[in-house]
């Protein structure tokens, strides 16, 4: 019986991927481990292996189509096996799969190019309660794109901004009860970055991300200042319901989070602060501007591996989905716009030191002492009742780089609450 080969799953958030490259042809012989075709999503792109020997009796999808993940890409077995063979075939979970028909399958990729949006353009729409399947986009074959979503929420929320009211994507990381946790990324990343950490968590509470203005599925709101930056992630957490809540930051999201602690109309239960931005002027204005120019992957990784201490705490594919999702329109323009707004040089334009003197809630500061970003040594004059970790042999991103001890810290933060 003739086996199926999936489309690979391409991110925790996708369901879809293009099929870049077909190797192989129906009657083509192939052995366990051949590559037979590469799929992208937004993030990066996949290579896919067969993992078996036999004959190409089978392909579901043609070069360029959008392929579903975990459904069949093609099948591979005994010469001479026709497509309605396949119908009892394993999907390696040992889940029968059914192809469709040639007439089947052309009507459904008739709806589905009515249907076409990249994954960032449907994570924006739903966070913002929008309709995708009812619009037509500027992408190829009428795909809606993340610049479709953001122009239409531009067009139609100018007046919200200037109430207070902005919205932003908001993705769940792990479900849970009671007061959730809202995870806030430093500049330059997105939500998902989270993802690996939060499964070192010893909480139950529900764990949520939100991609900062300009960032991820978020719009780019044209920021101005630190202030402004807050405030539109604060209207942002108001419309969607949080304002009870217990906050995780990194870097920037850092700052962001300890002043939304002290803001009116937020009931901020506990405060956990990675590598804080704010704590003093000083930022390192080179790799803020190396990382913003960084064109390739290899220019990129460069930059990149100042951000941990040990090069090899860095994954690649850390790398390729930051190229990747930059690429998407808007969204390097964006980052500098942003990095403007906050930082000058080598100088950070604001300060959360007020903040951390006025919040009486649980709070940790987790700083790596190898930090090449944002300088170690300034959490040392922050209030006394305030924890401070410093961690040896850790840079900017404790929470990748020693993930399990620093999720101790946050689980233990936010218990301290009650």
């Amino acid at each position: 019986m003739a086996e199926a080969i999936l489309v690979p799953q391409v991110g925790q958030d996708l369901t879809e991927a293009k099929v870049v490259a077909l190797h192989v042809k129906v009657g083509d012989q192939v052995k366990k481990g051949d590559v037979v075709a590469e799929v992208e999503s937004e993030k990066a792109s996949f290579e896919v292996e067969a993992f078996s020997a036999g004959t190409v009796t089978h392909v579901a999808y043609k070069l360029g189509d959008m392929a579903t993940v975990l459904q069949p890409l093609l099948f591979v077995g005994e010469a001479g096996e026709i497509a309605g063979a396949q119908s009892a075939a394993s999907t390696g979970s040992g889940t029968p799969v059914s192809p469709v028909a040639p007439s089947e399958r052309q009507a459904s990729l008739g709806s589905f190019e009515r249907h076409r949006s990249s994954p960032l353009a449907r994570r924006l729409a739903s966070s913002n309660g929008l309709d995708i399947s009812r619009m037509n986009g500027s992408g190829p074959h009428g795909a809606v794109v993340l610049k479709d979503i953001e122009a239409l929420l531009t067009s139609s929320g100018a007046a919200n901004k200037a109430k207070g009211q902005t919205s932003l994507a908001f993705r769940s990381l792990r479900d849970g009860t009671g007061t959730p946790v809202i995870f806030m990324h430093g500049f330059g990343a997105e939500l998902v970055a989270w993802r690996p950490f939060v499964e070192h968590l010893g909480i139950a509470n529900q764990k949520t991300g939100v991609d900062l203005p300009g960032h991820g599925a978020s719009p780019d709101s044209g920021v101005e200042d630190f202030d402004d930056l807050v405030e539109t992630v604060a209207a942002a957490l108001i419309m969607a319901g949080h304002t009870n809540l217990h906050l995780v930051g990194h870097s920037l999201g850092a700052a962001i989070a300890a002043a939304l602690a002290v803001r009116d109309g937020f009931r901020v239960q506990s405060l956990s602060l990675i590598a804080p931005a704010g704590l003093g002027p000083k930022i390192n204005g080179d790799f803020i501007a190396g990382f913003l120019s960084a064109e390739t992957e290899a220019a990129l990784k460069a930059w990149m591996r100042i951000l941990v201490h040990r090069s090899s705490d860095l994954p690649q594919a850390m790398v390729r989905a930051t190229l990747v999702a930059r690429q998407e329109i808007g969204i390097a323009a964006a980052h500098g716009r942003i990095a403007a707004a906050v930082f000058s040089g080598s100088t950070q334009l604001f300060s959360i030191r007020d903040a951390l003197d006025k919040y009486q809630g649980p709070c940790r500061i987790i700083v790596g002492r190898q930090d090449a970003i944002i300088p170690p040594e300034y959490a040392d004059a922050v209030p006394d009742c305030i924890a401070v970790h410093r961690l040896s042999g850790v840079g900017h991103l404790p929470q990748l780089e020693s993930a399990a001890l620093v999720a101790r810290l946050v689980s233990e933060t936010v218990r301290a609450a009650g």
